[in-house]
């Protein structure tokens, strides 16, 4: 009987050895997998700041593009409108120099 108890006894340490190693192992385990998540997030979190700066940075080369595109419209629209306004007042300066005159002088 001492034996059987001694034999049970073995078996438990046995058992309780083994569930031990288990554990580390399952530990070691689930740390490793916890930095692999953590890796794995970094370079996801870079990759994504990588491709928003990206987009961003074409976006702010498509924005500059329009507003050339745009400035250079108004400054032709602005040349035209001068050039209209310049011929109109070689057209009309001498009338309009007169009228002001006969204007000065009726008062």
């Amino acid at each position: 009987m001492s034996q059987d108890i001694n034999s049970i006894i073995d078996q438990l340490a046995e058992i309780d050895s083994a569930s031990a190693k288990i554990m580390r192992k399952t530990q070691d385990e689930k740390a490793k997998y916890a930095e692999y998540i953590s890796r794995q997030k970094q370079d996801f979190d870079l990759n994504l700041a990588e491709q928003v700066d990206a987009e961003i940075a074409q976006y702010e080369k498509s924005l500059e593009k329009e507003s050339a595109e745009e400035i250079e419209k108004y400054k032709k629209d602005c040349a035209n409108d001068i050039e209209k306004l310049d011929s109109l007042y070689k057209e009309k300066s001498s009338f309009l120099a007169e009228e002001i005159f006969k204007k000065i002088i009726e008062e």
